[in-house]
């Protein structure tokens, strides 16, 4: 019988939802349900995790607690509830100060079977020492070369290519010196071996009592229902109370202090430098300090108008910095100014510059129209039902997560009415925003950062780990080696033991639907629109689609670029900054965006797409800003396009190594697909030389005028189409936004699609290794295969979900120690493909790749496995989207002339599907096919499997 107490309860109708607050006065566990009308029912235990070491030992666990626990004793609980549920959503979140456990389904049956699952896995996991060498790290030992292996050890080796992780983890190190924030919460690979099994366990018993604990759900369920679980598998088994742990508090400063950090680079060129503010601020539960922080970084920050923006924008050097703004993820928020892409000399000029623009504006101000701005932004986000990866319920709860943890009210995070009709007032006093930039400039708890480009900062790290190695190899017993050898041989005959997933509740085949989920009608055009009424909550949306599938592939790099820079230059007599502004106080959100649409036969179908979206009440205001900035962009202002194009080229050649696994896949995948060649034309390996030539142009008046020329004259091919228009809100407010738009008269005689194939000659499949320096491997294989109207298509979505759950991932991630293995098959692009992430092997994960055919076909696969599979694939069919992605999804099916027929072909295809169809497609299409191979390879000095190796970064610069 659950015990828990409702302390509170309250409607919130923005977000059409009512928030219960229950305690569990025993053990002082919160419980807070959002009941709302959203399909996807949301659960999630997190629990407060502050270590004091970067040894990953908060990560780690996270890992071990979904191997395998008391009721659930089998090997992989977790991936083995990936095939067995229905759930949209299932992982597991390490962050600087919790530890997070979310779960999504739209199944209620599956909802309480993950929750059984979930709950046993965070309070009784098994914490087997095997898993811990497995997830965590471990010794290997070949002949007499001593190396370290393990899961997290190599996910965290790629994820410290971030050069801004970097920047991040050294302002956090000086900032928050003395906290959980100042060390590294995912754990540091040259400081992971120092975390023992015993340290883990003894982690897992302080900070995972349910009295640390707190739970959030959503969704149409009574959340006595939830609460009678927790009590009966937790609460009754693990009595007693303890204070809740809190992350600690840094001390404020009495005098700014002045750091170093170096990040990661591949060339350290003399443009690399930058130079960093941090400001510690006030705690993330004063939702006062909260949104003033958000008030000071759109006055500041917020478009190019703002006063610190504009000063970087206009310096004549360098950029702004990526990690510009509020930071509110930790229990102390953070307020970053800075700039990057300096040379040395000029790391002290933008720092004078930066101080003297803070000075001047806390005298000068901004006009209250900027403010009133950001404060309709909030309404809008409070008000958007995203669509996504995460779900829309768990967003919401994420984002009023740390409010509960640190002991906040949590309704401040999730209705915030109240303080912002109290900022509206704040705000209209042209002093408020002069006093919030003057407490900056006040403050002496401020960091100043000097960051410098290390093209050794991988070298040194590989240096470093390699020699604490080779001393411990000198120090090795012969016991020591046995045990060494012992451990690695039961770790791989643990791997090899069957997932007994028996144990686990499953959501079988004839539990679901055999009928797609209903696509959302799409009315008939009126006048060229097409209007869909949506529960939007009080959001419009416009979309302005233009066809340029006449123009050739030499174009798509510079329709690329024509939608990277057309939001950032001026409209008409506007110069950039007064069109930023002018956009800004008009529309939450305007974006131009390019993609391509398969039509068969290797034809793709280009469409460029202007969008704007705000509160149904500033209609007036969207269409003025999609009519205006369709109409007259202007492309003569040289050296806006100019800068816009340097830091383009900076970004990419900055995120080489953090964007392997993209270049690699496109690389792989572009000889087989006309989509795929597509989007490595326009953001793959295929466009960096594309940038190369930009950046060369872009350094002189005649390279600038030739940049403008082409933008101009592919802006004139555009709306030389007629558009199609498709608008979305409440009721008819799409009708109305449509009627409102007053777009460019088309040409007379509209253009033709192109007669050829927008898919070039087949080339030779892919055999390449794309290197940028880094600790880890990327590696891809890929097959062309058919779309989703063939009849092999059904058999080739559960045999990539067979692949992943039942071959690759043991080989790739268990054994082979990468982060993740897994086998896709992308209907819409035609193509196959098995992939490895953040891999410490190359050649190995080749072989693999290859015997995971062989092994698929020579298996004899149950029928349960089978029906495993098969509900892998129908819950990524039946995930649900928001209201206006639905319109979107629609529209999208409409052009790729996917019919209700051939939906409900394929799903059909899929809920019967036998192991011989599976085998007989991989037979067909990958055994007897021709792969195209692509990798990125950190380190060309190991064993390439014949691949021949490309600079990515010669490419790029």
């Amino acid at each position: 019988m659950t015990t828990f107490v409702k302390i509170s309860s309250h409607t919130i109708p923005v977000l059409q939802a009512t928030v219960e607050q229950y305690l569990d006065p025993a053990s002082g566990v919160l419980h807070i349900h959002m009941d709302t009308a959203q399909p996807e029912l949301v659960f999630l235990v997190a629990f407060p995790t502050v270590p004091q070491v970067s040894d990953g030992r908060a990560h780690i666990l996270e890992h071990l607690a979904l191997c395998g626990s008391d009721r659930y004793p089998v090997r992989n609980p977790f991936f083995s509830m990936l095939r067995r549920s229905t759930a949209t959503f299932m992982n597991a979140m390490t962050y600087a100060d919790r530890t997070v456990y979310p779960f999504a389904s739209t199944d209620k049956k599956d909802f309480f079977n993950l929750l059984d699952v979930y709950l046993d896995a965070a309070f009784f996991p098994r914490l087997d020492y095997l898993n811990f060498l497995q997830e965590g790290w471990r010794y290997g030992l070949d002949g007499d070369t001593l190396q370290y292996q393990g899961v997290v050890f190599n996910e965290m080796k790629g994820a410290f290519n971030s050069p801004m992780r970097a920047l991040d983890a050294g302002i956090a190190g000086t900032l928050f010196k003395g906290t959980t924030y100042g060390v590294e919460s995912g754990g540091d690979p040259l400081v992971i071996p120092e975390l023992t099994h015993a340290m883990l366990k003894e982690f897992h018993a302080t900070h995972y009592h349910p009295s640390q604990a707190v739970f959030m759900t959503t969704g149409r369920i009574d959340a006595s229902e939830i609460q009678q679980q927790i009590s009966e598998r937790v609460l009754s088994k693990l009595p007693g109370s303890s204070p809740r742990r809190l992350p600690e508090l840094a001390p404020a400063w009495t005098a700014p202090k002045e750091n170093t950090v170096r990040i990661p680079s591949q060339e350290a060129r003399d443009d690399e430098y930058g130079i960093q503010f941090a400001w510690l601020m006030g705690e993330a539960i004063d939702q006062q300090a909260y949104y003033r922080l958000h008030l000071l970084s759109a006055g500041l920050l917020g478009d190019s108008s703002a006063p610190l923006m504009k000063a970087m924008e206009s310096a004549g050097y360098g950029r702004p910095s990526s990690m510009n703004g509020r930071d509110a993820g930790a229990r102390q928020m953070v307020f970053h100014i800075g700039m990057e892409g300096l040379t040395e000399a000029q790391v002290e000029l933008a720092r004078a510059r930066l101080w003297s623009a803070l000075e001047q504006t806390a005298i000068d101000g901004i006009p209250t129209s900027v403010l009133q701005a950001a404060l309709r932004d909030i309404k809008y986000s409070q008000r958007k039902i995203s669509s996504g990866h995460t779900p829309y319920g768990l967003s919401r709860l994420l984002h009023a997560l740390p409010m509960a943890m640190y002991g906040g009210d949590v309704m401040n995070a999730l209705d915030n009415e109240a303080i912002l009709e109290t900022l509206a007032h704040e705000i209209d006093d042209p002093a408020f925003f002069k006093g919030l930039v003057q407490s900056l400039i006040d403050s002496p708890t401020r960091l100043t950062t000097r960051v410098i480009p290390d093209a050794e900062f991988f070298t040194v790290r590989k240096a470093t780990e390699e020699a604490r190695l080779a001393a411990h190899l000198t120090t090795l017993s012969s016991a020591d080696r046995e045990r060494i050898q012992a451990d690695s041989a039961a770790l791989e005959k643990h791997q090899q033991l069957p997932s007994n997933s028996e144990l686990l509740p499953r959501i079988l085949p004839g539990d679901v639907s055999p009928l797609p989920r209903a696509a959302l009608p799409i009315p008939a055009a009126d006048q060229g629109a097409i209007s869909f009424s949506i529960a939007s909550n009080g959001i419009s949306y416009a979309n302005v689609l233009y066809d340029v599938s006449h123009l050739s592939d030499d174009n798509w790099p510079w329709l690329q670029l024509y939608t990277d820079v057309i939001g950032e230059l001026g409209v008409g007599e506007r110069d950039f900054e007064a069109t930023s502004a002018w956009r800004q106080r008009m529309v939450p959100a305007f974006h131009a965006s390019l993609e391509a649409i398969p039509r068969g036969e290797g034809r793709l179908h280009v469409e460029l797409s202007f969008s704007a979206s705000g509160l149904r009440e500033e209609q007036a205001a969207i269409a003025s800003v999609l009519s205006e900035s369709i109409t007259s962009p202007r492309f003569d202002e040289a050296e806006r396009v100019a800068f816009l194009i340097q830091s383009l080229v900076q970004d990419k050649l900055t995120s080489l190594a953090e964007s392997g696994s993209h270049y690699a896949s496109l690389a792989a995948s572009a000889p087989l697909s006309a989509l795929r060649r597509f989007s490595d034309i326009t953001g793959g390996m295929s466009a960096l030389p594309f940038y190369r030539r930009l950046q060369e142009l872009s350094k002189t008046p005649a390279g600038l005028q030739e940049i403008a020329d082409q933008l101009g004259a592919l802006h004139q091919r555009i709306v030389a189409q007629v558009p199609t228009i498709l608008c979305a809100g409440i009721e008819e407010d799409g009708a109305a936004l449509a009627a409102l738009l007053e777009l460019p008269t088309p040409a007379a005689a509209p253009l033709q699609e192109a007669v050829a194939p927008a898919s070039a000659p087949a080339r030779p499949v892919g055999n390449v290794a794309l290197h940028a320096t880094s600790q880890i491997n990327h590696c891809v294989i890929a097959w062309s295969v058919p779309g989703v109207q063939h009849a092999d298509a059904a058999a080739l979505a559960v045999a990539a979900e067979l692949l992943s759950h039942q071959i690759l991932h043991q080989a790739l991630r268990e054994q082979g120690g990468a982060y993740g293995g897994y086998a896709s098959y992308a209907a819409n692009a035609g193509v196959f493909s098995m992939s490895s992430y953040r891999d410490p092997r190359l050649a190995g994960t080749y072989a693999d790749f290859a015997i995971a055919i062989d092994q698929l076909l020579a298996s004899d696969y149950s029928q349960e496995t089978i029906e495993e599979a098969i509900i892998c694939v129908i819950k990524g069919l039946d995930k649900p989207h928001s209201p206006y992605a639905e319109a979107l999804t629609a529209w999208n099916l409409q052009q790729r002339g996917i019919t209700a027929e051939i939906r409900l072909q394929f799903r059909t295809g899929v809920l019967n599907c036998s192991a011989a169809q599976v085998k007989a497609a991989v037979q067909h299409w990958l055994k007897e096919g021709i792969p195209s191979r692509a990798a990125f390879a950190g380190n060309t000095t190991q064993e390439l499997a014949g691949l021949e190796v490309v600079d990515l970064v010669g490419l790029a610069s």
